[in-house]
């Protein structure tokens, strides 16, 4: 039991309030730009633990459960963002609701871009200190008596083109060769350019790439990161598009437990592999956050774009039925999810 607290509940902890608090100070700091005064920022929810007070009157707090955390700006009723009825006891120009809906929604993906940004800088500062994994088309193994060694390629050849198509990652080879009986390959042997015909079995020709680590200068970092935060949340989203329309399965879905467990994992592999973590983590945050789902902060945003057709907010009943399904639709994702934790365990 201690192993297990010392070695997955203390990272994910860490990690986790690492990550709230970035998302919180965005919402925080954009807030205090609009002129709205913040007067909770808590990691985690539920009784408070222990905190202070800042001159701004602000109450920095850590709560009990920390499964996430939150800002309470004036004119809030809960944690939720609800607007309170006292409207006496309300001043207009500090109130998070009283603002124009430009205003609100810049405050809303403040949180989100937070998460980003933070993923950026992480990104950037590995690729510098620790590099990044360059896919080379270059042939680090062939087996014996399989197609390309019928065919005479060897170990240390680069890989130029398929068919005609130019590779430029390892990754790539599969996608050409899949589906065909041969593929015609250019590839570079000593300074010398020559083309070969190899036959495909089972979409396979029987080599192997060969990954190199390379640490990048500031300027590449800046566009590596940038691909690879593109590509992250590319294959996040086609991800969720395929468990939602049934290409891929549910099972795949983690929660608070599946977290924890590979937060131990990474944390015990050193800096590095946290860091990647962190970075991963951070942007699913920031992604899955802007999902217009009432409760989480795109759900918010939608319901500003709403008051903005509309020109005024939805009527009361409206928004009490979208939050109570918000909340319905969390918990219900919640609950799978750690029920696909605990089955994951017992296997």
């Amino acid at each position: 039991m201690i192993d297990i607290i010392l070695n997955n509940l203390i990272p994910f902890i860490i990690i986790l309030t690492i990550l709230v608090f970035v998302h919180e100070l965005g919402h925080y700091l954009i807030a205090l730009k609009n002129g709205v005064k913040v007067e909770v920022f808590s990691i985690g929810f539920g009784k408070e633990l222990f905190g202070f007070t800042d001159k701004n009157k602000t109450r920095w707090k850590f709560s009990l459960i920390p499964l996430g955390g939150y800002v309470k700006m004036h004119g809030d009723l809960d944690e939720a963002s609800t607007k309170k009825n006292e409207s006496n006891k309300v001043i207009a120009e500090q109130s998070f609701h009283e603002k124009t809906v430009y205003q609100r929604s810049m405050i809303l993906v403040a949180g989100p871009a937070a998460n980003f940004i933070f993923s950026f800088i992480l990104l950037i500062f590995i690729n510098i200190f620790f590099g990044m994994s360059i896919d080379k088309p270059e042939i680090s193994y062939v087996e014996k008596d399989m197609p390309a060694y019928n065919s005479g390629l060897k170990e240390g050849d680069l890989i130029l083109e398929i068919n005609g198509n130019k590779i430029e990652k390892f990754t790539e080879i599969k996608r050409y060769i899949n589906n065909n009986e041969s593929v015609n390959i250019l590839f570079s042997r000593d300074g010398k350019i020559s083309e070969v015909k190899v036959n495909v079995i089972n979409n396979i020709i029987g080599i192997k790439g060969k990954i190199e680590n390379k640490k990048l200068n500031f300027i590449e970092s800046l566009k590596e990161s940038s691909l690879q935060i593109y590509n992250f949340t590319k294959l996040t989203l086609v991800g969720i598009y395929e468990i939602i329309t049934g290409n891929r399965g549910t099972d795949e879905l983690g929660g608070p437990i599946r977290i924890a467990e590979l937060s131990g994992d990474f944390w015990s592999k050193g800096l590095h592999s946290t860091l990647w973590f962190m970075m991963i983590i951070s942007l699913n945050l920031g992604l899955i956050n802007l999902f217009p789902i009432p409760m989480l902060d795109g759900g918010h945003l939608l319901l500003n774009f709403i008051e903005f057709i509309n020109g005024g907010p939805l009527k009361k009943k409206y928004l009490e039925i979208a939050h109570t399904l918000g909340f319905f639709l969390l918990i219900s994702l919640m609950i799978f999810a750690t029920y696909n934790d605990i089955l994951r365990f017992f296997k």
